[in-house]
Order: structure tokens, then sequence, then C-alpha cells
């Protein structure tokens, strides 16, 4: 399933990319360009707009929630695309392939295409080949299809994961516009070469995102078992906060243990940590500087406390207290806490 959807996303991402710089360009051929001091206001839309995507979709994490609504997910990488154009435009620059595809690519944070190189005012682009744009584009498709997997109980919980992964589409809206700013801010210079250098090129940046991309899947694998049993342990933690644990709420924990991608031997050990009345210790490590993460851990925490339909007090200082221990921003978290609770 996870596979097909991301195969869908990944083609989509890859039409979008062929239309929006060229329909972009045609659109501001007939209108007024927008003015550096239109980019909040191109930010702060596009973010809205999106959420408003996501909510109107009824967007749940997961690979059913994700397979239900495939258009809508091109559709908010598609805004997110053009609002780089205009983001571009506003700053007297053409957004060309490269830049579009680094930016969402590495607006989380994470190591991005390495088409692009920051030096103090200067950006420095690597021009790719059609065959290194389409890597990029199925590793962003895979990117984009991990983020929306990552949530273990919002997808269980349709109400609030559709109100949490609106709130996603507008941070991460925002994360990637504030990026595009950054970028197009500075002096932007494109990598002279033959057309003999650009083959000889492409085939090291191939070889260079196929390295990385072995690398993640093993770091991946070795880390997404400790984010996962961190996570319920975390969630364990929230469940007893409040002093009652409802029924619910063990059932649920009690099947995300069962499910989980873990060692016979780590789930019996949660099994305890569940059914005992100690605070589980926990090790945060994992989740510091890792925004997708921390993104959905603070869905699945908010979504847990919510399960009950009563949020105590309680059960939102223990989540800003996460929070602020793994680094997750302050503004980010109320936003999610706001659609969270409605």
């Amino acid at each position: 399933m996870a596979s097909a959807v991301e195969g869908k996303i990944s083609e989509g991402i890859k039409n979008a990319l062929e239309s929006v710089v060229s329909g972009r360009e045609e659109y501001y051929s007939k209108n007024p360009l927008p003015s550096i001091g239109d980019v909040k206001s191109l930010i702060s839309s596009c973010s809205y707009k999106n959420a408003a995507i996501s909510g109107g979709a009824g967007l749940i994490p997961g690979p059913w929630g994700m397979a239900a609504a495939v258009p809508e997910i091109i559709a908010i990488v598609r805004n997110q695309m053009a609002m780089v154009a205009d983001i571009a435009k506003a700053h007297g620059k053409t957004a060309s392939n490269e830049l579009i595809l680094d930016i969402l690519f590495g607006a989380s944070g994470n190591v991005a295409t390495g088409l692009v190189v920051v030096h103090g005012q200067k950006i420095l682009v690597k021009r790719a080949g059609a065959r290194v744009i389409q890597k990029i584009v199925a590793m962003l498709g895979g990117k984009i299809t991990q983020q929306l997997a990552k949530s273990m109980v919002a997808k269980w919980l349709p109400v609030a994961g559709a109100a949490a992964m609106a709130t996603w589409s507008k941070i991460s809206t925002d994360k990637i516009g504030k990026k595009a700013d950054f970028i197009f801010s500075k002096q932007i210079e494109y990598e002279t070469v033959t057309d003999e250098l650009t083959q000889i090129n492409d085939g090291a940046t191939q070889m260079q995102l196929a390295a990385e991309d072995l690398k993640s899947a093993y770091q991946d694998l070795a880390q997404n078992a400790n984010i996962v049993k961190t996570k319920i342990q975390i969630l364990i933690n929230l469940m007893k906060i409040d002093g009652k644990i409802e029924d619910s709420e063990m059932v649920h924990l009690q099947d995300f243990i069962e499910s989980a991608p873990l060692s016979n031997q780590d789930q019996m050990q949660l099994i305890e940590q569940l059914g005992s009345k100690e605070k589980v210790m926990v090790d945060y490590s994992v989740f510091k500087e890792n925004f997708d993460e921390s993104l959905a851990l603070a869905i699945d925490m908010i979504a847990l406390a919510n399960a009950d339909g009563n949020f105590h007090v309680t059960e939102r200082m223990f989540i800003k207290n996460v929070a602020k221990t793994i680094g997750f921003d302050e503004s980010d978290l109320n936003e999610l806490l706001e659609n969270g609770i409605k």
C-alpha cells in the first residue's frame, strides 16, 4: 500500500514540477510581480490554503488515509512549488527545478539534495540532468510518504488526526516558505559546465544520491525501532499523567505495542511498563533536531490525550514539557494544540 502511494505521489510531483514554473512565468507575464514586502503574505496565504485542503479532505496519517487523499497531497505540494516560484519572483529571481526540489526536500532541516550549496551570501546551484531530477523527485515522494506515515495514534482517531494533519500542512508549508525566502534573498549563481561535464557530474551526483539513499535506509532501520519504542514510552507516561487511565487509552497503547516493528523482548518490556504505576525513564535524544519525528510525536501525544474527549490540564503541561525538551517550536505546538482540542 505505502509503495503504491509513494509511486503516485512521486508521479504527481514530477508532473507538477513540469508545469508550475512555466505556469507562474505565464501568470506574471500578464500580472504585476510581487515584491519582497509580499513574501509574508504569500507564505501565509499558501499555508492556510494547504491547511484547508488537508482539513477538507479529512486527510489522516497512515497508508489508508494517504491512499484516499493522494490528489489532495499532490495539490498541497503543487501549491508549495508555486509559492516557492512566487517568492523567487518577489526577490527578482526565477526558481529552477533544482532550487524548488532542494527547498522542498530540505525545509524540515534534513540533509537536502546536494545540488545547492550556501557560501555566505552566495548560493551555488549545480545543474542537474533529467535522471538526477527524476531520482530527487522519487526521493521527495518517499520523504513525503514517510512523513505522513509516522503517526501511530492519530491514524486510529480520525477527528483528532484530521485536525492535526491540517496543522501539519500549514507548518510544513510555512517552513518551506521561510526556506525559500532565505535562499532567494542571497546571490544565486549556477554552475557553468560543458555538456560532457554535465554528463559526468550527472553520473557522480546519481552515485552520491544512491549512496546517501542507501545510508539513509540503513540509518532508518537502525533508528526506527528505537524511535518507536521511545515514542510508546512517552505515550505511556502521558496516559498516566492525569492519574486516571481510561480503558480506551489502554487498548490503544496495547494495540500499538503489539503491532509495532519491535522485538518480542522490547514488546514485553513495554507491556510491563504499561501495566506499572511507575513513570518510565525516557531518553529524548532521538527526537532532538529531528523535525519530522518530533512533529509526529506531538500529533500522537495530542491525539491520545484527546481520545477520551477530555484534554486534562496536566496532559497539556506534559506535552508542552516534552516539546520543550526535544526542541519543538512552541508556536507550532500551540497551533497543534488549538486544532487538537476542538
